[in-house]
């Protein structure tokens, strides 16, 4: 039978060393495969203008899976100031390529599980009745909607004017930044589309199905972005209602999941999130418990 390929992609600084010592452990444990190495990260945004290059997403659509470090990110401006010379003013604007992976290989969900176990000297510990030490078990699930939202890409810094006539449509905008000159704006916008917003909750309550959690959280800021979150608020309902009325929906705003999180962390199962804050919340369990990061791919575009 022969072996499989595997796309190495080590990027930049602890990538490497990681990837390295990943492929250790595989060789250790008979796991057998060809590696091939794929180019992304800092130094080919240094040296050709583009962390991720075409040749890279076709070696990655040819084998249909990649081995991933890490990769350097830095502000625009820093960005810039370290291309190679000969590519200065040709307008070259820096991006993730995690991001790019995601966007191009619709990797839109990320599974994120996150669990303690007993014996781990860096699990969660909290002081009980009569001061005693407590040591709850964290068993949750993140879900987090990876390819909209915030790190949709979709942003401009003066914005053309075509850009600026349709912010001045929204009375909120008129209001309040109307008459800030464009060359003094810089706008990040957060994209959600009902497709993959319904395909991600659906997820996270098929997961809470299969695996016996009593209760999907979802946790955003619907009364603050209330056309984003709320859209994802609105749906989860209706998902409920409709298809999974044994599993209790709970409504959870970032802030105060952050707080709960630190306080009662087992009280939670799987929790669904935006980009950003599934980002966070993934994050603040991690530091409470073991956990691994997983993608899934769109149905539509599976790649083996």
């Amino acid at each position: 039978m022969a072996k499989r390929t595997i796309i190495t992609l080590p990027g930049d600084g602890i990538g490497k060393v990681v990837l390295n010592e990943a492929i250790r452990v595989l060789d250790a444990a008979g796991f057998e495969a060809v590696y091939v190495n794929g180019d992304i990260g800092w130094e080919f945004w240094r040296s050709e203008g583009n962390p991720l290059p075409q040749r890279t997403i076709d070696l990655i659509a040819e084998h249909k899976i990649a081995l991933f470090g890490a990769i350097t990110s830095k502000p625009n401006e820093e960005a810039k100031a370290e291309l190679n010379p000969e590519l200065w003013g040709k307008g070259l604007v820096y991006s993730s390529p995690i991001v790019g992976l995601r966007q191009h290989f619709n990797l839109d969900i990320c599974v994120r599980p996150c669990k303690s176990y007993k014996g781990n000297p860096l699990n969660f510990v909290r002081r009980g009745s009569g001061n005693a030490i407590e040591e709850p078990l964290v068993d949750a699930v993140i879900f987090r909607q990876n390819t909209e939202g915030l790190y949709s890409g979709v942003e401009w810094t003066n914005p053309p004017a075509l850009v600026h006539q349709a912010l001045m449509t929204h009375p909120k905008f008129v209001e309040n930044f109307g008459s800030v000159p464009v060359d003094e704006l810089s706008i990040s916008t957060r994209i959600f589309t009902r497709k993959a917003t319904m395909r991600i909750l659906m997820a996270a309550f098929e997961h809470a199905k299969k695996f016996g959690y009593k209760s999907v959280t979802l946790c955003e800021k619907p009364n603050v972005i209330r056309e984003t979150s709320g859209l994802m608020w609105r749906l989860a309902r209706d998902i409920q209602k409709n298809t999974f009325q044994e599993i209790a929906l709970h409504n959870t705003n970032i802030d105060a999941q952050m707080m709960w999180l630190t306080k009662n962390p087992e009280d939670y199962g799987v929790i669904v999130a935006g980009n950003m804050f599934g980002d966070i919340v993934s994050d603040a369990l991690q530091d409470l418990s073991e956990d691994l990061d997983l993608h899934a791919v769109h149905s539509s575009h599976q790649m083996g």
